[in-house]
């Protein structure tokens, strides 16, 4: 007789790095890098494209480049709801840690996000290269240098 086995797995094996900006983006893979090394998962660098602004392949080419050196899985993707896109993206990989840049406004993207998965370490990356915990979900954001 044969058996049907359900196997669930709750592992979370990938750390994903989040850019916006392709031409900025060496400092947050390197700092994704970093996670993924300690945390032992893949590291995934993910894109997401509106038709907002016109594609630019010397962007995508650099991109590709920078997560090639630091051995990145490189994924891009073009959707017109960003947040969505991004939030199934962290399902189906199995994410257990985030890197982004720093929220520019009170509305990014970036809050929603944060607050939609209690299980997800959420990094942000400063303009110096430094790799901040995100631990207040709700007020995180870009401010004055800090002392």
């Amino acid at each position: 007789m044969e058996s049907n086995k359900t196997v669930l797995t709750t592992s979370l094996k990938s750390t994903a790095v989040l850019v916006t900006n392709q031409f900025q983006c060496e400092r947050l893979i390197q700092a994704g890098r970093s996670v993924a090394d300690i945390s032992k998962t893949d590291l995934i660098v993910l894109n997401v494209q509106s038709n907002e602004y016109p594609a630019n392949p010397q962007a995508i080419q650099y991109l590709f480049n920078i997560s090639a050196q630091n051995s990145a899985i490189m994924n891009v993707m073009y959707a017109e709801d960003t947040f969505k896109t991004i939030v199934q993206y962290i399902k189906d990989h199995q994410t257990a840690y985030v890197v982004t840049g720093m929220p520019q406004t009170k509305n990014s993207v970036l809050h929603r996000i944060w607050k939609k998965f209690a299980h997800v370490t959420f990094f942000t990356v400063d303009e110096n290269g430094a790799l901040h915990e995100v631990t207040d979900k709700s007020v995180y954001q870009k401010s004055a240098s800090r002392s």
